[in-house]
C-alpha cells in the first residue's frame, strides 16, 4: 500500500508542477504585452517546470533551442538563476549541434 501513495504523491507532484508551468507560461504571455521586459522569463521558466514534470516535452524544447538561439540564450539565463530541478532540464534540453555555429 505505501508503494501505491508514493506513486500517487509523485503524480500529483507532476500534475501540481506541470499547473504551475502552464500558469507562468500564460502570465508570461499576457505579461510580454506591457512594457516590463518580465513576460518572457516567465514564459521560458514556465516551459522548463512542464519540461521537468513532462519528460516527454524535452525532445520539443530541444528543437526549439536548436532553431531560435534567442530561445537558448533565453532558457541558459532564466536557468542560471532557477532551481537545480530547472537547471538540470535546462542541461538535458540543450543543443548538441554548436560546433557549425559563428559567433
Amino acid at each position: 500500500m505505501a508503494r501505491h501513495s508514493f506513486s500517487l504523491r509523485v503524480v500529483a507532484a507532476r500534475v501540481a508542477t506541470s499547473l504551475v508551468g502552464l500558469a507562468l507560461f500564460v502570465y508570461g504571455m499576457i505579461a510580454s504585452f506591457s512594457p516590463l521586459p518580465a513576460g518572457a522569463p516567465l514564459v521560458i521558466f514556465g516551459v522548463l517546470l512542464i519540461a521537468a514534470a513532462n519528460p516527454a516535452a524535452r525532445p520539443y524544447i530541444r528543437s526549439m533551442r536548436r532553431r531560435w538561439r534567442w530561445f537558448d540564450r533565453l532558457v541558459r539565463l532564466v536557468a542560471m538563476r532557477a532551481p537545480p530541478s530547472v537547471k538540470s532540464v535546462e542541461a538535458d534540453t540543450a543543443p548538441e549541434d554548436k560546433g557549425g555555429e559563428l559567433s
